[in-house]
């Protein structure tokens, strides 16, 4: 019976191997190569099968809990629950068992043994579609790419370089970089040889990749950037993503303006004369509302108006703060010069510009971090909200029907019934209140509020008629 087992194993294996079909390992089988564990499905994986392995570390860094061996045939994702002593490009030698992972099998390791050192495999060009299929998950990989942001991440001592292939944005993780500064990079095109880590969701689904590089050769510079990238010629913030017949999409671009709004590592909003501008940066140097800065980024779609992705920036001077555009809503200031209506809110100008509105609160919200107000002037209804981490202490005296004067950036909110010519209105817009200091209280509601009064009138009704009733009893009874 034992003899007839083993031959139906070899059988299987040879049909298999024939039809180009994954492997199935049997209950006792070692499982020697990355390749055999990585033929397994999740169900199977989940059977922790022995495996012992020899193989090159092609990447290790517990912090980002990414350690990854190649042999021969493939590489693949050690899941280790203590931290190992071992280095990129050592020579070790891992038993444990399969494991199904998160996205595809992995090793659990029982022992890792260092054995000497070895070499970084050679990486496999390959293209941005396999990347996006999960084909090389775990593998060295080789591909070539424009360097859109590059930072330096104290928490984890690693530099992490966004490039950009073909529209897609991925992150390099390195210890080095092939220039002095990180800013050197922007704008160059580089070769990346690293590990592909997949990210995936819970349902082991693939919605990105980063590749980790193991060594100084594995970022290389291919066309240096430009020297000073502050030396790009500044455009006016409403030529972006103007036509032109080469196109602009990708291309970094310089703007300048005044400082509306700035929260660090997250976003910069900037004004220079009619136009206002989202700017979405990293950095962390510290602005004012009023300072002057000049600002280089990579024009994206927006909302409505275009934004500047990825975006650096230099105080240039200091100045004030731009003075809000009012906004009357109400109809109120009929005739009264510089002052918007509605119509001139729902054109899209005032997109990502500073506005004041005159409004009564329908409804304070609470939504996890963020605050929010629903406010009505005339006959139109819009929020503003404070960005998150904001004190909002002084929100929590604000009760429905309060008048307030509120202050904050225009986003507008186009909606899906764009067409072209004058005509076309945006469906509605919201405000961002850059602190609690951007909301006024104007007028507390009336204590004597229509409901109450009526109620009074009620009450008074009622007490009228008993004392009529009794009245009447009393001279029924006589």
């Amino acid at each position: 019976m034992k003899k007839l087992n083993v031959t139906l194993m070899v059988l299987v294996s040879l049909c298999g191997i024939g039809r180009g079909l994954p492997l199935l390992a049997a209950d006792g089988q070692v499982l020697t190569t990355v390749a055999e564990v990585r033929s397994l499905s999740a169900v199977e994986a989940e059977k922790h099968y022995p495996v012992k392995l020899r193989g090159v570390m092609t990447f290790y860094d517990d912090g980002l809990f990414s350690r990854f061996l190649q042999d021969a045939t493939a590489g693949i994702y050690l899941q280790v629950t203590n931290t190992l002593a071992v280095q990129a490009g050592q020579l070790v030698e891992v038993d444990g068992v399969t494991g199904p992972g998160e996205f595809a099998p992995v090793v659990v390791p029982t022992s890792v043994k260092v054995i000497g050192e070895g070499k970084i495999p050679d990486a496999k060009p390959s293209t941005l579609d396999r990347l996006l299929s999960g084909a090389e998950d775990s593998q060295m990989v080789e591909i070539n790419g424009n360097v859109r942001a590059a930072r330096f991440e104290k928490s984890t001592g690693n530099y992490f370089v966004d490039i950009v292939v073909d529209g897609e944005r991925f992150t390099v993780v390195t210890k080095q970089l092939p220039v002095a500064k990180p800013d050197a990079l922007l704008g160059a095109t580089v070769r990346v040889r690293g590990v592909c880590s997949t990210l995936f969701n819970h349902q082991r689904q693939l919605f990105g990749f980063r590749l980790l590089v193991p060594n100084a050769d594995g970022l290389v510079v291919e066309q240096a950037g430009p020297a000073n990238p502050y030396d790009t010629p500044m455009q006016p913030i409403d030529g972006l993503l103007q036509f032109t017949p080469q196109g602009s999409l990708g291309h970094r671009v310089k703007v300048s303006g005044t400082v509306v709004y700035f929260q660090p590592g997250n976003a910069l909003f900037i004004q220079d004369g009619s136009h206002g501008l989202h700017c979405q940066t990293l950095l962390r140097e510290p602005l004012q509302p009023g300072d002057q800065v000049e600002v280089l980024g990579s024009p994206a779609k927006g909302e409505y108006t275009p934004i500047l992705e990825d975006a650096i920036y230099r105080k240039i001077g200091t100045g004030t703060e731009p003075k809000a555009d009012v906004v009357d809503l109400n109809k109120t200031l009929k005739g009264a010069h510089d002052v918007l209506d509605l119509n001139d809110m729902l054109t899209g100008g005032h997109d990502c510009r500073l506005v004041q509105i005159s409004a009564k609160v329908l409804e304070r919200v609470d939504r996890g971090v963020n605050q929010f107000l629903l406010l009505e002037a005339g006959d139109f209804i819009f929020q503003a909200y404070l960005p998150q981490g904001a004190i909002a202490d002084q929100l929590t005296g604000l009760v429905n029907g309060s008048e307030v004067m509120v202050t904050g950036i225009c986003l507008i909110e186009r909606g899906n019934n764009w067409q072209a010519g004058k005509d076309w209105r945006a469906k509605s817009f919201r405000l961002l209140l850059r602190s609690p200091k951007d909301i006024v209280l104007v007028q507390t509601p009336s204590q004597w509020s229509y409901e109450m009064l009526l109620g009074i009138v009620g009450a008074i009704e009622v007490v009228i008629l008993i004392v009529i009733l009794g009245v009447w009893r009393k001279r029924s009874l006589a």
